[in-house]
């Protein structure tokens, strides 16, 4: 099985986490099913970014990431 792995620093970690886990629970309070996004967006080898979109967006900021 092939991986696709995207690394994440401590904080870029963080606010991903806090952000599925506030979204999440809107989601509970208003009954609603929206699901999360996240997309890997490069512009050149060694320029890569992340987003994330559960309800808003949330731009992580660059990552590293390979496939294996």
């Amino acid at each position: 099985m092939k991986e696709l792995r995207i690394m994440l620093t401590d904080d870029q970690h963080e606010k991903l986490m806090n952000k599925l886990s506030n979204e999440g629970q809107k989601n509970v309070e208003h009954s609603t099913l929206s699901g999360f996004s996240i997309t890997l967006k490069e512009a050149f080898p060694g320029m890569s970014w992340l987003t994330v979109d559960m309800n808003s967006d949330l731009d992580l900021g660059d990552v590293n990431w390979e496939i294996k």
